[in-house]
């Protein structure tokens, strides 16, 4: 992988796939942390004189054109966030506008979805380098992910060197004893990823309607998964784990060196069925202070904390921006972005080798 650090930007038109499909947050405004986590590479574009930048993202999953998905009200907290940036070196409103220009949400086109080149080609139409610094969608095979790499020289930002690095801890030299902790549902599309993590932790700890699924499925488990697999006891309407549950998890997160939690363990969104979920993050929290790595990922795991009020500095290693992005990686060491990239980039240099 080639990292916006390793190559020199100035004068450059920059194209930059970012994460701005923002949730709501409790009081219904937007929660701005994935759009706060591109600042970094667009400043940096900014101070290495980028000579200018078009952001493209989407938001949502309706293909049809709406202001209910538009990506204006976005691009306002965007602009507004850079503004408060010191570090931008005095733009003005007019300055950053002219400089920065974000499109219209990708998929409000059809062809966004469907890996098409000619997309691609219009995509990247004047622009000399394209940065991908959106890993919460790096998993899939959409234009805008597969097929840029393909018209324009792509490197990741530093948002996806980040999540980069804390996958790498995680994944080839993590500190033992090594506890993962799934939640959410849909236990059959998940299994694949339980089978993989069953060869590389110790314990996994299962909760939320997974655990309902466990007991109830006739899915047959690999050996290493049955030794490994912890499933919750859940509370009698089956929207949360149980208090001895949530009090054996602690003590297993408590005592692990690494910990990886995706999806909360009840349905969090109502004060009655986070209790779990707390349990879990606060064992999770004092595992991070007594010295462990932990890598959260999960847009409800992520919600959850907010709720909480526990997303807080200090309180875990690294929060991933994505859930769906973050199982992909843990259970193949790759993405279709990053495999995207990688191929365009021994393309070139095939030819230049031939030539």
């Amino acid at each position: 992988m080639q990292f916006l650090r390793q190559v020199d930007p100035s004068g450059k038109s920059v194209l930059v796939r970012l994460d701005l499909d923002l949730p709501r947050a409790v009081d219904g405004m937007f929660d701005t942390t994935r759009l706060e986590a591109g600042f970094e590479t667009l400043i940096n574009l900014w101070q290495r004189k980028a000579k200018n930048v078009t952001v493209i993202a989407h938001r949502g999953h309706e293909p049809e054109k709406s202001l209910d998905f538009s990506l204006e009200p976005i691009a306002e907290l965007l602009y507004e966030g850079l503004l408060r940036q010191p570090t931008m070196g005095g733009f003005d409103n007019q300055q950053l506008r002219s400089w920065l220009v974000v499109k219209e949400n990708l998929r409000f086109d059809a062809r966004e979805e469907e890996g098409s080149l000619a997309y691609a080609q219009e995509l990247a139409a004047g622009h000399d380098l394209f940065v991908n610094d959106a890993f919460a969608t790096a998993h899939r095979k959409h234009t805008s992910i597969v097929m840029l790499p393909k018209v324009l020289p792509t490197v990741f930002g530093f948002q996806f060197e980040q999540e980069m690095k804390a996958f790498s801890r995680v994944l080839n030299e993590p500190a033992r004893p090594f506890t993962f902790i799934l939640g959410g549902a849909k236990l059959e599309t998940k299994l694949p990823l339980l089978e993989k993590m069953a060869e590389l932790v110790d314990q996994i700890l299962v909760g939320g309607k997974l655990a309902v699924e466990a007991k109830q499925s006739q899915l047959t488990y690999g050996e290493a998964l049955k030794q490994k697999m912890i499933v919750a006891e859940v509370t009698t309407d089956t929207l949360d784990i149980s208090e001895a549950a949530g009090a054996d998890f602690c003590s297993k997160i408590q005592a692990a060196q690494t910990v990886v939690w995706n999806g909360p363990m009840g349905k969090f969104e109502e004060e009655s069925h986070r209790t779990g979920t707390k349990i879990v993050a606060d064992a999770v929290i004092e595992a991070t202070q007594n010295g462990a790595f932990s890598l959260i990922g999960g847009g409800d795991t992520e919600s959850a904390l907010t709720l909480l009020e526990l997303e807080k500095p200090g309180n875990f290693s690294h929060i991933s921006s994505g859930g769906g992005a973050m199982m992909h990686y843990l259970a193949y060491r790759s993405l279709p972005a990053i495999e995207a990239a990688e191929e365009a980039h021994s393309a070139v240099e095939s030819t230049s080798t031939a030539a």
